[in-house]
């Protein structure tokens, strides 16, 4: 059994958007997975095969991105950019969530879907760079899919529908009844709102959305072009789901929509992700573009708060086992700088930049030592192995 124990740690942004700081001292894991948050003890320690002294460095869960369309290899097509998985953890992105695979040539029949989506997911299952996450195997809807179907992938462990709107099924009646069909099966249906992404995409308002019934409602700010703020604003209110925003949508409507859903108890159902690969480009640094715009405008919120939306949040949705640092979840964890100017990373989020991350460790290894694309932690943590 691997134990591993993990001290002098400085503030835990927990990714639970509840309760997003933690006063504890220590993390212990055993095999991967947090069995202990809290003061400093020193019989884990003694039991420990792994001792990690963080420095007094800050630490928080891994980021998940809520919205991708990952491919079934490495590689972008779009952009010719190989091992983007590896770069986007490199940001502290450990996973993402696949809410249909953008590929040249993707097949829309009822065969061709179905076999998609189990090669999708049995392929990332088994094909995981540096210990990264990639949930691939959503299920696009086509014309032609029964119950039958949606049990039939239930049982290969298909658990999302990918969204709704941007494959050939886009009649409102017709999504709303193959919704239903796979909600039954206990899968997460995700949803486009707003203009259409490309010229074959469908453009839903807050009326579609609320009549196809998905688990999440996607690119609420826009991917690009958002629904009306009256729309937005219906959903929010009037819907009981999940949201993604997007890192290059609409700012404006991303600050908008904390500030309404803080004043609907509904912080705990939104969510980040950068819709890789976009037409926007590809930016494994995207999640904290959204992070650090929120941080920047409601100063009074904790900056964890925000980081719990692009983790924690996601975790919940998607019933993943990581995302939080809390008993019974995977070590999945990112320490955290201050960059620039603020020696505190949370200091930094608040200025509107982002912060320094390093040493992702994912299911309790150590998987990436330092970021590319910002500057590592100012001091590093010692890893001593009994």
């Amino acid at each position: 059994m691997k134990k591993i124990y993990i001290k002098n740690l400085g503030t835990i942004a927990s990714g639970d958007v509840n309760n997003p700081i933690l006063a504890a001292e220590v993390i212990y894991a055993e095999d991967g997975v947090i069995q202990y948050v809290g003061a400093a003890k020193a019989d884990l320690e003694a039991a420990a095969a792994t001792v990690v002294d963080a420095k007094g460095l800050d630490v928080g869960p891994a980021l998940i991105d809520a919205h991708a369309h990952p491919p079934m290899n490495d590689y972008l097509v779009e952009f010719k950019a190989t091992d983007f998985a590896t770069n986007f953890m490199a940001g502290g992105t450990g996973s993402m969530i696949s809410v249909g695979s953008t590929m040249p040539g993707m097949p829309y029949t009822v065969s061709g879907v179905k076999a998609v989506a189990v090669a999708g997911k049995q392929i990332w299952d088994t094909y995981r760079p540096l210990g990264s996450k990639v949930y691939g195997g959503a299920l696009m809807l086509v014309d032609g899919l029964k119950d039958s179907d949606f049990a039939e992938m239930a049982a290969e462990g298909i658990k999302v529908v990918g969204e709704v709107g941007k494959s050939p099924v886009q009649d409102v009646a017709k999504a709303a009844e193959l919704t239903k069909m796979a909600r039954k099966h206990g899968m997460v249906v995700t949803a486009h709102s707003g203009g259409p992404a490309k010229a074959c995409c469908a453009s839903y308002n807050a009326d579609d959305l609320l009549k196809i019934n998905p688990n999440v409602i996607c690119s609420l700010n826009g991917g690009p072009t958002p629904m009306s703020d009256a729309d937005i604003e219906k959903v929010l209110k009037e819907g009981d789901f999940y949201y993604d925003m997007l890192a290059h949508g609409n700012v404006r409507i991303l600050r908008n929509v904390y500030k309404l859903a803080k004043s609907l108890n509904k912080v705990d159902k939104l969510m980040f992700g950068t819709n890789v690969p976009s037409m926007s480009g590809y930016s494994p640094l995207g999640l904290w573009l959204s992070i650090a715009a929120l941080s920047n405008t409601y100063q009074d919120v904790h900056p964890a708060t925000f980081i719990a939306m692009a983790s924690g949040n996601v975790a919940d949705c998607y019933g993943l086992d990581h995302g939080k640092i809390a008993k019974g979840y995977k070590l999945d964890i990112i320490f955290l700088d201050g960059f620039g100017y603020d020696t505190c990373p949370f200091k930094t989020l608040q200025s509107g930049n982002m912060c320094s991350t390093s040493f992702v460790i994912l299911d309790g290894e150590l998987r990436m030592p330092h970021c590319k694309n910002v500057p590592g932690a100012s001091r590093k943590p010692e890893f001593i192995t009994k």
